[in-house]
């Protein structure tokens, strides 16, 4: 418990003066209090977050491990190779049916799909000009059994921004293809509104290219506007008292405060978990006592 001090104040009430004594907490207790809170708020949104990546990345590791793809890489056989190739198909299915991800593929290093399904359906229409997608060249440099998780991306697949995870699929020692699956964004959202911030406070989730895509106050679209592929006309760009993204992290690993555009002073905590910050800001303890002494 912070230690306080009474301080009376003259109040006037239909004329009135009446005396009020409130309890202040000195601003030095109340500021430590403040900051804990907003560590202890980013923590708990860092955990979630983690640990759904954590979880995300095992799946894919264990579906890549299954012995299917080994034998189809392996086999000499066309006949056997469909039937092996249908089995995959199904071993998507199974990891779309226990996790909810959008679309899973297999893609090899030409960049040629070998299977792909979109929700819980098989497609058949496989592309085979994967290799341009931004996610290709440094899932194949993976080691195996690690996972590259890409940046945010619009995915033409399901018409949603998603977070892509991709794994090495090997066979004898060599990197036959690469095994992929996508998240909606609108899937974190969903985790990160468990643990808002204060009603008066700010808590966003912010790129390290600085875009907003996550707001406690306001959702935030990540399903596809026709004719509009640019972030900008999804995701806003943060800033604060006139400082980016990385300024704002900057002073706050120097002093934990921020001033914002008005002038006011504020405490701030973040996390950065993989290439998202999870940024929580609360006015200073001494504009709350500046506005009662008012």
């Amino acid at each position: 418990m912070h230690t306080g001090k009474i301080r009376s104040l003259m109040k006037r009430n239909k004329g009135i003066p009446v005396l009020l004594a409130v309890v202040v907490s000195t601003p030095m207790g109340v500021k430590a209090g403040i900051i804990e809170d907003l560590n202890l708020s980013v923590a708990k949104s860092h955990a979630v977050l983690s640990s759904m990546n954590k979880k995300a990345k095992k799946a894919l590791v264990n579906a890549a491990q299954d012995q299917t793809f080994k034998k189809y890489f392996t086999t000499h056989d066309d006949d056997h190779k469909h039937e092996l190739k249908e089995k995959i198909d199904d071993i998507s299915l199974n990891v779309q049916d226990n996790f909810h991800v959008e679309e899973m593929c297999l893609i090899d290093p030409n960049g040629a799909e070998i299977s792909r399904i979109v929700g819980s359906k098989i497609a058949h229409d496989l592309s085979n000009e994967e290799a341009s997608a931004d996610f290709f060249a440094p899932s194949f440099a993976q080691k195996p059994r690690t996972v590259y998780q890409s940046p945010i991306y619009m995915s033409p697949d399901v018409d949603k921004w998603v977070v892509a995870y991709v794994t090495p699929v090997v066979a004898e020692n060599k990197k036959r293809a690469i095994l992929h699956y996508e998240h909606g964004l609108d899937v974190y959202h969903r985790l990160l509104d468990r643990i808002p911030g204060s009603a008066d406070g700010i808590k966003v989730v912010v790129t390290t290219e600085g875009l907003i895509i996550w707001d406690h106050k306001k959702p935030i679209n990540v399903h596809k506007i026709a004719g509009k592929e640019e972030p900008s006309a999804y995701f806003e760009y943060f800033e604060f008292g006139a400082k980016n993204i990385d300024q704002v992290i900057e002073a706050i690993d120097n002093e934990s405060t921020i001033v914002g555009d008005d002038g006011t002073t504020y405490l701030a905590a973040y996390r950065l978990t993989n290439d998202w910050y999870i940024l929580a800001l609360e006015r200073s303890p001494t504009e709350i006592l500046s506005q009662v002494e008012d």
